[in-house]
């Protein structure tokens, strides 16, 4: 019966990828370059181009959504701010697909995290007349993921997951995007954290990956299965316990916290991409083409979920 159901699902799958948008390449250059080509860098110093960039996902997700804000909150004598908007239904559990939008040090941050900002971009414009009888989509730029603040309270996605908790917000599951336009067909351009996964995994950096934790909830078992089913992209799911280097190195990290089920879709970041958290880290080492098809696969498993 659960191979009957999962035949069904991937025939509709599959003639549902010919209906969706198409996210376009070109599009999604135009949009990385407004957000990493500015004067300044996106950091925690640099409040200035950090909230540029803040103000520029704030026009972007009101061209979409009827409701969105900033949350704001003080962390050393300043404001920093995440900027959310919500589509369907917000009486119902919700869904939360997040990214975020500063940067470590001087640098582009082009993969990190220019291209998962850009996913949810798409993804809000792609679903913004989005209806479930079951949920609403929740999308979230989140600000100080990164050092100084990475691991603290002070995480943009620990005081958003923490204000869900304590508001009684239902949360069916929550999606990071976290570096997903690095790729690489290169033997050897894919590296683990044990060696041994390389067996399983193969040796190239050119795929995408949908990050769980042991003792996965439904969430993030129905995503992982309809994204890889979706094959707009070659997608594999690795499922590791949470003590494993590099599983929760993003936001989904403090849904974790709070007892949410999440999942992080990323490129693997430091595993494949050696410009982490380096001046190289620019627009001309994306792969759009990759990246649409990895923006294309998300908007189709929300459309099904």
């Amino acid at each position: 019966m659960l191979m009957y159901r999962s035949l069904i699902l991937l025939g509709f799958v599959l003639s549902m990828n010919c209906l969706i948008a198409q996210t376009s390449p070109s599009v999604i250059k135009n949009q990385l370059g407004t957000i990493v080509n500015r004067d300044g860098f996106r950091t925690y110093l640099d409040t200035f181009t950090l909230n540029s960039v803040r103000d520029y996902l704030l026009d972007e997700f009101s061209k979409h959504s009827p409701a969105v804000y900033l949350q704001n909150y003080l962390v050393e004598d300043r404001i920093y701010s995440n900027v959310i908007a919500l589509v369907g239904d917000t009486t119902l559990p919700r869904i939360i697909v997040g990214a975020h939008y500063d940067v470590c040090g001087n640098q582009q941050g082009a993969d990190d995290n220019g291209t998962g900002v850009v996913g949810l971009l798409q993804t809000l414009e792609q679903l913004k007349d989005y209806e479930s009888k079951d949920y609403c989509i929740e999308f979230v730029a989140y600000t100080l993921e990164e050092p100084p603040f990475f691991r603290s309270e002070k995480m943009g996605s620990y005081v958003h997951a923490q204000s869900l908790y304590k508001r009684g917000v239902e949360v069916h599951g929550m999606i990071s995007l976290e570096m997903i336009g690095y790729f690489s067909t290169e033997k050897k351009s894919q590296r683990y954290p044990l060696g041994i996964l390389k067996l399983f995994y193969g040796g190239k950096g050119d795929y995408i990956t949908v990050v769980r934790k042991m003792n996965k909830g439904k969430f993030a078992r129905k995503f992982s299965r309809i994204y890889k089913q979706s094959k707009t992209i070659k997608a594999k799911k690795f499922t590791a316990p949470k003590s494993l280097p590099g599983i929760d190195f993003s936001d989904h990290r403090n849904y974790w916290r709070m007892g949410y089920d999440a999942i992080m879709l990323t490129d693997t970041a430091f595993y494949r991409n050696a410009n982490y958290h380096q001046p190289t880290d620019t627009i001309e080492t994306i792969d759009f083409e990759r990246l649409a098809k990895v923006i294309d696969g998300i908007v189709l498993t929300l459309s099904l979920i």
